[in-house]
């Protein structure tokens, strides 16, 4: 099982850094929503102990905001940080959170399937796009979805992942301690993106 998900999150890493290579791009800057202006020198601000307004949620800005102090306030300079944060540390926590979630409900063999599936399935979805989206779709959805971009929702998608994981173990070991960490990390989803508080209402049910 443990090589299984070595070779998984392995394909994982190496397809997102050849998406990285194939859609447009300036460098390591792909397209961007805009929000990564406020998050980035928001963190920056925090950095330098300045409260600023809360244009966006709190949580992503206090977490770049010690990579700010490396690089300052600017994006640009941020994003080799950021993305590989992202593609080699977070991305393979989510599929190694699908594999923990599909593990615990239908056995190991599902779990690593789901693992593939959820690594897989972005990429063998493009040549189901007509030509005309196809571009869209590569450059501006995936970039956004496997982590290439400074926005707050796949950080956001991590954390939920994880915190839903952690949920089911808790129910199935009956332990408290992965219910107090899986409902601190639920606080820290909502803090990223607010709208994550939904994801309460599937905890509560």
């Amino acid at each position: 099982i443990v090589v299984a998900l070595a070779v998984v999150v392995g394909v994982q890493i190496a397809l997102t850094t050849l998406l990285l290579l194939s859609v447009e791009h300036n460098g390591w800057l792909t397209y961007q929503g805009g929000d990564q202006i406020w998050l980035i020198t928001s963190g920056w601000l925090l950095g330098q102990g300045t409260l600023p307004y809360a244009l966006v949620g709190p949580a992503w800005p206090v977490l770049v905001m010690p990579l700010t102090w490396i690089t300052g306030a600017s994006s640009v300079q941020l994003l080799p940080l950021t993305t590989t944060l992202q593609v080699c540390v977070l991305g393979p926590i989510a599929t190694l959170a699908v594999y923990d979630l599909a593990s615990r409900l239908a056995g190991r063999v599902a779990g690593i399937w789901c693992a593939s599936a959820w690594v897989l399935a972005p990429y063998l979805a493009i040549p189901l796009f007509v030509d005309r989206y196809q571009e869209r779709w590569t450059d501006q959805v995936l970039v956004q979805a496997l982590g290439l971009t400074q926005l707050a929702d796949y950080p956001s998608m991590v954390v939920v992942l994880v915190s839903a994981a952690l949920v089911v173990r808790s129910l199935d070991e009956r332990s408290l301690r992965e219910a107090v960490l899986g409902g601190s990390l639920a606080g820290l989803a909502i803090g990223l993106k607010p709208s994550n508080v939904v994801f309460l209402v599937g905890v509560a049910a």
